[in-house]
């Protein structure tokens, strides 16, 4: 066997016999490839009917363009026919036609070259090439009109598909008499730009788009595709991207289905033309709440912004339910101290002990590390470890979020609680860190298994502690939501749990007895006392193995 010396690209003829599955076939895609046709051919607007035929219903579409001179053109697969400006800007397939592969077919059109019109009838079975059609003389003088047979589900579709197909589309579709609504792709974009043939829109609000929604209009075809968005910290709206092409023939469709851009040199240095855009629109505000590296990026781009407004939220100790968790009140003036993050039970006892003394020269507020970078957020004093030492007989220990107590510590009264901090001072050359020592009077100390059976429960035996506030603490620091299936809802784990710390903390500060009769009075309480008649009072008098009641006239 002997080799060619050259070979070339062409299109084998067995493709014909494959066109039926260039396109899914949906009427939506149908619609779309017509009308992009028809603007083409330079028409002033297009009208949709439905007509009644003894062979079935028929959908029409006609446009008032220039028509089309040679019939052959129609049915020449990859050979578009359009003039060459039109191909220079849009690059059209010769394939939109083939959307309709597959369906009983009546083309009519004006050639203005043979100064007449002519019409074709494409069967069903006559696009793969096998039968002539005949090319009949028609009395239509301008423009085209293709005549589909309707099937039932397309009947049913056509409100809705023509409404989108129309949406963004540049002419003016009428259909049943009444002209189909149209709207700007750019319609609420706070600030638009041109850019070598497109229109950049930037939008700046609540909407999130998914990453299937159409970011790209070409001439009334909608793609989705990826192009920059920007979050700012702490606020509600996105800045997002939007492009209306106009005439930009290098960004282009990929063929023949035209549901995706060609991922190309032109649709890159869009996508950086979007992001200056972005930042330029960014830059317009009174101010902003990028992060670092937004900032940065606006910086490379050659967009000069000022750093981030200067405000931080008041820090709120951490809780051991963290999807119930909250931040602070914005701080804008005076000092601030960055709270690093430590363990729910290290900050809500750190919390007691500010509230108690506040030796820091300022409040604490939450870390942010999307702002590290900033020269106002570096420059900030920072609380950079906590721990607490617990006095018991005399002898010292330390607990903090790396440091456990022995295992034989036990709950209950020590000689003292003291919280002790280490802090970085503020300015672009700190001094070396300054120890802070403050006392509490209560701890909890989870020993990482955040329940009650393993926690550690201590107090100061010469303070004033209340059962309720202990009990608080300990479900602040230790109860966690439980969504596993065999566990009940989370109001019912949290009141079961503040049962379960209130009946502790009873029971530490008050003995047993106390404790006991506490639980006896919530019991009663919360199942027998509201059976009670008004005017009558309830005596209990009872063992384990006997029980009695009556019911007195109240005093």
């Amino acid at each position: 066997m002997s080799f060619p010396a050259t070979i070339r690209p062409e299109v084998g003829q067995s493709l014909i016999t494959k066109v039926s599955r260039l396109f899914n076939g949906t009427l939506g895609d149908v619609l779309q490839e017509l009308f992009q046709n028809s603007r083409r051919a330079g028409a002033r607007a297009i009208h949709v009917a439905v007509y009644n035929l003894p062979a079935g219903t028929a959908l029409s579409i006609y446009d008032d363009g220039s028509g089309i001179d040679d019939p052959a053109n129609l049915l020449t697969l990859g050979d578009s026919g359009w003039q060459q400006d039109i191909r220079t800007r849009e690059d059209p397939a010769g394939m939109g036609v083939f959307s309709l592969a597959g369906r009983d077919v009546v083309v009519r059109s004006w050639s203005q070259a043979a100064g007449r019109g002519w019409a074709v009838h494409i069967p069903a079975d006559g696009w793969e090439g096998g039968v002539p059609l005949a090319i009949k003389p028609c009395g239509i003088v301008r423009g085209t009109e293709i005549q589909i047979m309707l099937p039932p589900a397309w009947d049913e579709q056509l409100g809705s598909a023509l409404r989108l197909a129309a949406q963004y589309f540049p002419l003016p579709v009428h259909f049943e008499g009444a002209q189909l609504p149209r709207e700007d792709f750019l319609a609420g974009a706070g600030h638009i730009e041109e850019w070598e043939g497109c229109r950049i829109g930037i939008f700046h609000d609540g909407t999130t788009e998914a990453i299937h929604t159409p970011r790209i209009n070409f001439h009334g075809v909608t793609v989705a595709s990826r192009l920059p968005t920007v979050s700012e910290i702490e606020r509600p709206h996105n800045w997002r991207v939007r492009v209306d092409i106009v005439d930009a023939p290098a960004l282009q469709l990929v063929l023949p289905a035209r549901k995706e851009m060609v991922e190309n040199d032109a649709l890159s240095r869009l996508r950086e033309a979007a992001e200056i855009a972005l930042y330029r629109a960014i830059g317009r505000e009174t101010s902003h709440r990028l992060s670092y590296e937004g900032w940065a990026r606006a910086r490379d781009l050659g967009i000069a912004l000022p750093e981030a407004d200067r405000w931080l939220n008041a820090w709120t100790p951490n809780i051991a339910d963290t999807s119930n968790r909250y931040q602070g009140a914005a701080i804008r003036s005076g000092p601030m101290i960055i709270m690093s993050d430590h363990e729910p039970d290290i900050e809500q006892a750190l919390a007691r002990a500010l509230a108690k003394e506040t030796p820091l020269g300022g409040p604490l507020v939450h870390e942010n590390r999307d702002f590290e970078g900033y020269r106002w957020y570096d420059e900030l004093p920072r609380l950079l470890s906590c721990s607490f030492t617990v006095q018991r007989d005399g002898v010292l220990h330390r607990y903090a979020d790396d440091i456990a107590l022995p295992d034989d510590f036990e709950s209950g009264p020590v000689e003292n609680i003291s919280a002790e901090i280490l802090l970085r001072s503020g300015g672009p050359s700190p001094a070396e860190p300054t120890t802070y020592c403050m006392s509490t009077d209560m701890l909890v100390c989870s020993n990482a298994c955040w329940t009650l059976d393993e926690a550690t429960i201590l107090f100061d035996g010469k303070a004033n502690v209340q059962p309720y506030a202990l009990a608080d603490l300990m479900h602040a620091s230790l109860f966690c939501y439980s969504d596993d299936c065999g566990h009940d809802s989370w109001d019912t784990q949290s009141l079961a749990f503040e049962h379960e710390a209130r009946n502790l903390a009873n029971l530490l500060l008050l003995g047993e007895d106390e404790a006991l009769l506490a639980q006896l009075r919530d019991a009663v309480f919360e199942h027998v006392q509201w059976l009670i008649p008004d005017n009558r009072s309830l005596t209990i008098s009872g063992d384990r193995k006997t029980l009695s009641l009556s019911l007195d006239e109240a005093a």
